[in-house]
């Protein structure tokens, strides 16, 4: 299946990035009793350190949305047009970059016309995210489905905006790949020669005035959408070279959409995601942080740049270099990797939203449970720290789903899904 195809690609780069090995898949019994065990008991009761955890959150506005408004950046915070700071949280929905229209759990959309047939399951869907809690939808796309309208797909974009307008919903449009997935999808780490690797991508964006020129269009296009956030590209990275080039290339990108007369919000990213070895932590070993970030400089006339990053467990984010450790799972340890990663100095100056966050359901037993806690307390921090958050993803496949196999419409929550919801209620 593309989206599995999609998981692995990603799973790759990531374990060539930080050499880490994952577990093997779960066994499937003993992952049905746990699961069990959590929907009767409550996945705060099952697990001692979540529960005393909870005692300790710090209840705070949550910046609920109840009409959609134009956001702007004041300094650390993101506000909307009547000064409420918002926190924008909420789920991934990867799969743009297979079909024009998306992919909708029960049916798939293709095209435009059958978008406009399955148009109210696409509104029960929404509705189901809502319920959740969810106010930010991270939606990856392909550059080819805009470019040559495949499918209808500019049509299918903004009719997909105006319904997540009327849930109160913002749309990060993220590139992700030159390519869709029928026409040689990769995750391309930069969308422009050199550094393509879908298939035949050069064709679509053929150096890096077309990807500027592609910018121009989608901001032209949606710039009359106060809900939708544009975000540069999906985990860009390389070489010295290719961060010099993606840094040059990101600040034309924002003064062309500005030039279109969009004001939205712009996020930015470099690398793939963030990780720090706890015994041997930064300087005495590098690590990957937040440190690109004041090496930017880059400007936005109206200083509305969000910065982004990924986190997960499974890929090191808080990695022990003694075996019988590997992964660290508790609060404290989470909050000091965080610290080493540079996120309490970002967070003290700009916003910073975690596009990717997620809970490895392969693992199994007690090594489940830790990646389960991990995913509690990281998100009690971001709800702590005022981090905004997207959590990959909303599917009721792969190893990170936040929703139960099986053909319900919508399946209930996983049990990092009910993490999810939990973390995301506490805040409204």
């Amino acid at each position: 299946m593309n989206n599995l195809k999609g998981n692995q690609n990603l799973l790759t780069r990531r374990l060539q990035m930080i050499k880490q090995v994952t577990k093997e898949m779960q066994d499937t019994k003993l992952y049905a009793v746990f699961m069990i065990s959590v929907m009767l008991a409550g996945i705060f009761s099952f697990f001692p350190v979540i529960a005393s955890l909870s005692n300790n959150v710090t209840i705070r506005s949550s910046g609920t949305i109840a009409a959609i408004s134009p956001l702007h950046v004041e300094g650390r915070y993101i506000k909307d047009s009547s000064g409420d700071t918002i926190y924008l949280r909420g789920v991934n929905k990867a799969e743009f970059t297979d079909y024009p229209g998306s992919v909708w759990m029960g049916q798939g959309v293709r095209d435009y016309a059958s978008w406009t047939q399955r148009r109210n399951d696409v509104i029960t869907e929404l509705d189901a995210m809502k319920s959740w809690g969810v106010n930010c939808i991270r939606c990856h796309q392909a550059v080819d489905h805009w470019k040559y309208n495949i499918g209808g797909h500019r049509q299918i974009i903004k009719e997909f905006l105006d319904l997540a307008a009327q849930k109160g919903m913002y749309v990060i449009y993220d590139g992700y790949s030159v390519r869709n997935y029928f026409n040689g999808s990769d995750q391309d780490p930069l969308p422009y020669p050199p550094y393509q690797t879908s298939r035949n991508a050069s064709e679509v964006i053929a150096d890096e005035d077309a990807f500027v020129d592609y910018w121009v269009s989608v901001a032209s296009e949606l710039k009359d959408y106060p809900n939708v956030i544009f975000e540069l590209w999906n985990e860009p990275y390389g070489d010295e070279q290719a961060k010099q080039s993606w840094f040059n290339v990101s600040q034309r990108c924002i003064n062309a959409i500005r030039g279109t007369g969009a004001t939205q919000l712009i996020i930015f990213q470099w690398r793939m995601g963030c990780w720090v070895n706890l015994n041997f932590p930064p300087p005495n070993n590098p690590g990957s942080t937040l440190d690109w970030i004041f090496e930017t400089n880059l400007t936005d006339p109206l200083g509305n740049l969000v910065y982004s990053t990924h986190i997960y467990r499974c890929y090191g984010a808080f990695h022990h270099s003694l075996p019988e450790r590997w992964n660290a799972w508790e609060y404290d340890e989470i909050k000091k990797a965080f610290q080493y990663m540079m996120f309490d100095n970002v967070t003290a100056k700009c916003p910073l939203l975690i596009g990717e966050i997620g809970a490895d359901l392969a693992y199994t037993g007690e090594e489940l449970q830790r990646e389960l806690i991990a995913f509690n307390n990281t998100l009690f921090i971001f709800n702590e720290w005022g981090i905004h958050y997207t959590a990959f993803w909303w599917r009721n496949i792969g190893i990170f789903r936040l929703l139960e196999y099986g053909e319900p419409w919508v399946p209930p929550p996983t049990a990092s899904g009910q993490i999810l919801i939990n973390a995301l209620k506490s805040q409204e």
